[in-house]
């Protein structure tokens, strides 16, 4: 008779077919969790001073929706992390040295993601809510593009190099065979994302002056990304497990 699957016995809060081992916080994810807090801080709303009256705060209140913006990207790589760390708890040199590079980037992704939202904002609002950061020229723009494309590409490269040393250590891990799929998926999943920032600084500098924005707006393919591609993920496993539901 057949050893029945581990992956079975999982946890309502984890994902099918995959187990959690980071079953403790790690000083790894503690201090993972400390630098995305501060990262967070950064954006805050007049981090610099508080406004003294109603037009100073009605004109602090113009960053919400890019800060609201640039929080919600960094608690998706913020959530990507700790996915990976409760899934696989570890904490050796690949996994510290991979984690410190993502938090580096992080700390210097935030003021280029802010930036690249609240002109995003101010167009979209027709100056109403107008960003205190104001690009001169095209080849700014540009160049923010490729700043923002850039770190983009990296923190989700870093993401998908963790779970490249996850499937690496899979033996140590003794991960079951729906595990080992789903590392696999995660890692294609993430370089394909990387390329959007590839694509979209690319894009930057080969598009004239008056489609370069195009090159930002692109970044609203991810949208219907995630979901989509989930959905495949799950179809297809459904699909390698059956014949061996059938044996």
């Amino acid at each position: 008779m057949n050893e029945p699957d581990t992956s079975l016995t999982e946890s309502s809060s984890t994902p099918p077919n995959r187990l959690p081992r980071g079953h403790a916080m790690t000083r790894l994810e503690v201090f993972t969790d400390a630098a995305f807090a501060f990262a967070a801080a950064m954006l805050a709303i007049s981090i610099d001073e508080i406004p003294s009256n109603y037009p100073e705060l009605l004109n602090a209140l113009k960053d919400a929706p890019a800060f609201a913006a640039s929080f919600a990207i960094l608690m998706l790589f913020w959530r990507a992390h700790q996915k990976w760390s409760e899934q696989y708890g570890l904490e050796d040199f690949p996994a510290v040295a991979l984690t410190a590079l993502l938090i580096l980037v992080v700390m210097i992704y935030v003021y280029p993601l802010k930036i690249l939202f609240g002109a995003g904002f101010e167009e979209l609002s027709g100056g109403r809510l107008q960003s205190s950061f104001q690009l001169q020229s095209q080849t700014e723009f540009r160049g923010v593009l490729t700043i923002y494309g850039a770190g983009y590409a990296a923190m989700c490269g870093l993401i998908a190099a963790l779970y490249l040393h996850a499937w690496r250590c899979r033996t140590d891990l003794a991960l079951s065979r729906s595990e080992q799929f789903f590392t696999r998926a995660e890692i294609w999943s993430w370089t394909f994302v990387a390329c959007f920032g590839l694509c979209s600084v690319t894009l930057a500098w080969l598009l004239p002056d008056r489609l370069v924005p195009l090159a930002a707006w692109m970044y609203c393919l991810l949208i219907p990304y995630s979901p989509l591609v989930d959905v495949l993920i799950n179809q297809l496993h459904r699909r390698r497990q059956q014949p061996d539901t059938a044996a």
